[in-house]
């Protein structure tokens, strides 16, 4: 469905900027596709490459087997009609009402108004606001408004829908319900979602794929739960310090004993690993922190765990561990 190639992106003023550095990244057709990075790392810039609002300077953006940065003008605003964006602090019209605001992109098509009228209260009775419609942007909450900016979105009938830090401007609970309706929406319309945030949380709510960007590169990507409980690299494990891992309370862990850190991921939540571990290798396991979540549809789990027994023992009970499929960090 999007596919960049090679993306570079250089903004020149009192210092040049290179905010994306050769991004090659495939984005596949329905999913909900997440991008975190901390500010600065290039992740608005390369959300606004794929409809050409930043056009790259090197590299190619292909929707749909269309390349984008080959497109006229006119052909442009065409292909644009197939992505909608929505945006951290909405960018509703204030003068309008909630229907006017989602009416907006039908109007500028020139659509009928009848048919326009049906295409906004069906919108709205999508996204929760049927109530709504004749209510202005400054009577309505955060979230509400974001659900406005959803539905002008979607007015366009796009295939793809560009969120760029949808959920920052959100309490957690408004978070919780703006992404339930992005998941809602990707089901019923078969809608590839683009998701950019620095929040881990929304990506473990929503995204069945995630890339970590930093520094214009993008230094890791794959399923959620591979990438959260299996980190490859630093930049991914410092997005993850204190979210997926807590920090261990080092006065917990006895010198003379072996400190593990495992993470579990999918089916090896539900086994009982750890009681086969101790019955098979006579192994003695003090467990000091644990916990369960849940990553859209995978669970996954970190305990760190104190082994105490004979050496050769404790070696092959480690063994065992990753013979299951269990990630093992060996910390003492």
């Amino acid at each position: 469905m999007i596919r960049l190639r090679n993306v570079e992106k250089v903004f020149s003023g009192k210092t040049t900027v290179h905010a994306l550095r050769g991004v090659d990244l495939e984005i596949v057709s329905g999913e909900i596709f997440g991008i975190i990075g901390q500010s600065g790392a290039g992740k608005s810039t390369l959300i606004r490459c794929i409809n050409m609002l930043e056009k790259p300077d090197r590299g190619e953006v292909w929707v749909d087997g269309v390349l984008m940065n080959g497109l006229s003008d006119k052909d442009l605003r065409a292909a644009r009609k197939g992505i909608g964006m929505i945006f951290q602090h909405f960018n509703l019209l204030s003068s309008r009402t909630v229907a006017e605001n989602i009416a907006f992109p039908l109007e500028l098509a020139h659509v009928p108004k009848q048919q326009i009228q049906k295409k906004v209260e069906s919108l709205a009775d999508l996204v929760g606001l049927a109530d709504k419609l004749q209510a202005y942007p400054g009577q309505l909450s955060g979230g509400q408004k974001q659900r406005v900016g959803i539905a002008r979105a979607l007015a366009t009938e796009p295939q793809i829908l560009l969120c760029d830090e949808a959920t920052s401007a959100l309490d957690p609970e408004t978070t919780s319900s703006v992404l339930q309706l992005l998941q809602q929406i990707n089901q019923e319309l078969n809608l590839t979602i683009v998701l950019i945030t620095h929040e881990m949380a929304v990506i473990q709510e929503v995204c069945d794929r995630v890339a970590v960007l930093e520094d214009g590169l993008v230094q890791e990507i794959g399923a959620v739960v591979d990438v959260f409980t299996r980190p490859q690299t630093q930049a991914t494990q410092r997005m993850l310090q204190g979210f997926v891992t807590p920090k261990m309370p080092s006065q917990l862990a006895t010198a003379e004993n072996t400190l593990l850190h495992l993470t579990f991921a999918d089916q090896q939540v539900h086994q009982p690993i750890i009681s086969q571990m101790i019955r098979r290798y006579g192994v003695d396991a003090n467990i000091l922190f644990g916990k369960i979540d849940q990553m859209k549809n995978a669970s996954f789990g970190t305990l760190f765990v104190e082994l105490s027994g004979p050496q050769p023992q404790i070696e092959e009970a480690v063994d065992f561990l990753r013979k299951n499929q269990v990630e093992v960090e060996v910390l003492s």
